[in-house]
């Protein structure tokens, strides 16, 4: 009997990491004999899981199909006249995007993770009312932001709400919510087995004889991170001049501290791993571990006992790091240090093979995070009855606003249109076709970019 698999289109706002993305990540993979997954993304990371699935880094991933869509804040956008007109005229173009990608595709479900429905994605549901949409978000916001988006609840067949390992401690708008479809929390480490740990610190260029501490201080988005940076290579030095510390460097990462300047990098103790992904199945190579308390890395680390001191970043404007992180030390599954005495006091203890012992066996004690797989069946649920749709007639912007968007657009240039994945940088619009696209799906893309970059 031939194998019957629904065909989904997974799609993530741009963010400031890589949370959104790998969480769709994961479900795809968690779901690989039932779902056919194409992946939409707004984020400038995708280059980065599309050349892993591409090479093995991700196993099971060789038959999704990645496609990348500029975001409402794209480096491109411009100044003054021309930013107003790409925004304004954004969420029509988003609209019309995914409209005809679930056209190419035949997606039965639209499955949206990110913080905000945008107007555009509410715009495609209208357009597209025998399509399934739901909604992945995250819980752990805030207390008093994101009311309005919350409300956006209402336009989507199921809102799914992963679970956090330190949701104990949320007080946020999204906590307790009726409606919603709770799973276990979602780590891309229940997809992907682990390395052995010779074989890890050898991939990592680690040396294989010395203690480790992964040092992972997260995108950088919104707060300078050096002190962190220096504080912890400067005292791991000092305390415990045995240890060698890597510390990751994301291609997206907007950090500019670079511990490789100056003494601290210069004595063999320091290695940097600069834009690798996925990290969870290396994560064996480390004894401890430093860096922010974000969805992803909280649950991955968690996962497979690994002992880390979690630094909460407080900028970022829904994610309340910092009730996750007291959420997952109470549990007595990790440390938590909220500002630089804490730091040291935290890194002395992380140094202690005792309390990383303690910190291992509450880990174990966690159940596993594996809602991918329960995210993984609700689509395939909501998925097996629906039909295929038609191809619908382009949205377009409102013929009134046309004249102000060419006007603004002849600023931007020519878009590089492109089946390949090339990193997206300021230089210039990036169109990305999916690979072995249709003529129909390339003309109404051709269509979209005339009235948007003209």
């Amino acid at each position: 009997m031939a194998e019957i698999r629904v065909p989904v289109l997974l799609a993530t706002s741009n963010g400031v990491g890589m949370g959104h993305l790998t969480r769709q990540v994961t479900v795809a993979l968690a779901g690989a004999d039932r779902l056919d997954v194409t992946l939409l993304s707004l984020s400038a990371a995708l280059p980065t899981v599309a050349r892993a699935a591409g090479d093995g880094r991700l196993p099971g991933a060789d038959r999704m199909r990645f496609e990348y869509c500029p975001s409402r804040t794209s480096p491109w956008q411009g100044a003054g006249a021309a930013k107003v007109a790409w925004r304004t005229h954004w969420d029509p173009y988003l609209a019309d995007r995914l409209v005809a990608l679930v056209a190419e595709t035949g997606a039965r479900v639209v499955a949206f993770d990110g913080v905000v429905p945008y107007a555009g994605l509410l715009r495609a549901r209208q357009a597209l009312p025998r399509t399934a949409f739901v909604w992945v978000r995250r819980g752990m916001w805030r207390p008093g932001v994101g009311a309005a988006w919350l409300a956006r609840a209402a336009h989507f067949d199921a809102v799914v709400e992963p679970g956090d390992v330190g949701g104990a401690a949320d007080t946020g708008p999204t906590a307790g919510l009726p409606g919603v479809v709770r799973t276990a929390p979602i780590s891309l480490t229940s997809v992907l087995p682990a390395l052995p740990r010779a074989e890890a610190r050898e991939r990592l260029g680690l040396d294989p004889a010395r203690p480790a501490l992964l040092l992972a201080p997260g995108s950088g988005a919104y707060a300078d991170v050096s002190t962190l940076l220096r504080t912890v290579v400067r005292h791991v030095r000092d305390a415990a001049p045995d240890w060698q510390v890597a510390v990751t460097r994301q291609a997206i990462a907007r950090h500019a501290a670079d511990v490789t300047d100056g003494p601290d990098g210069t004595d063999g103790s320091l290695v940097v791993l600069r834009d690798v992904y996925p990290l969870a199945p290396l994560l064996g190579a480390f004894d401890a571990a430093v860096g922010a308390a974000g969805y992803n890395a909280v649950h991955e680390h968690v996962s497979v006992g690994l002992p880390t001191l979690l630094v909460p970043s407080t900028g970022h404007e829904t994610d309340d790091q910092v009730a996750r992180s007291h959420g997952v030390a109470d549990l007595g599954a990790a440390l938590v240090a909220t500002d630089g005495a804490g730091l040291r006091t935290g890194l002395d203890r992380l140094l202690d093979p005792g309390v990383r012992a303690e910190v291992r066996a509450a880990c174990a004690d966690l159940p596993p995070a594996d809602g991918a797989r329960e995210v993984a069946d609700l689509l395939a649920r909501l998925g097996a009855d629906r039909p295929a749709v038609d191809r619908p007639a382009p949205a377009g912007p409102p013929a009134w606003r046309r004249p102000a968007l060419a006007a603004a657009g002849a600023r931007r240039g020519v878009p590089l249109v492109t089946e390949e994945h090339h990193p997206v940088g300021p230089e210039q619009p990036v169109e990305h076709l999916l690979a072995g696209a249709s003529p129909e799906y390339r003309a109404r893309r051709r269509a979209a970019a005339r009235w948007l970059y003209r």
